[in-house]
């Protein structure tokens, strides 16, 4: 992936905006975006494309909001992909997602 791991200015847009409560705001990435990969990790060999769809939406928007654009584009593809039922692409994405998460939760836990 060529994006970073986390968009500094994305990132620093959030820190200047949440201020004294920018650790809360981490902290609620990192307690929601691990239910929505367990979905999305339970759901896809289930074959329910529509649980894949919901939770790769929210985790889409909440790592564009706190600048994690390797978890961001991972959901994105998987949003798309399970719109036209890519069954085959899915499973290549989900591996890239999981690893992307791993990184951006390593980087993000620096900044609590």
């Amino acid at each position: 992936m060529t994006e970073p791991v986390i968009d500094k200015l994305v990132f620093n847009e959030i820190a200047d905006l949440m201020g004294d409560s920018l650790g809360e705001f981490i902290e609620t990435y990192l307690g929601n975006s691990p239910k929505l990969i367990e979905g999305i990790n339970t759901a896809l060999p289930a074959g329910d494309t529509d649980t894949v769809i919901h939770n790769a939406h929210q985790l889409k928007g909440g790592s564009g909001s706190i600048g994690a654009m390797q978890v961001f584009q991972c959901a994105k593809r998987l949003e798309d992909e399970a719109k036209v039922s890519n069954a085959n692409e899915l499973a290549n994405i989900l591996v890239n997602l999981n690893d992307a998460y791993a990184l951006v939760e390593a980087e993000l836990r620096t900044h609590l």
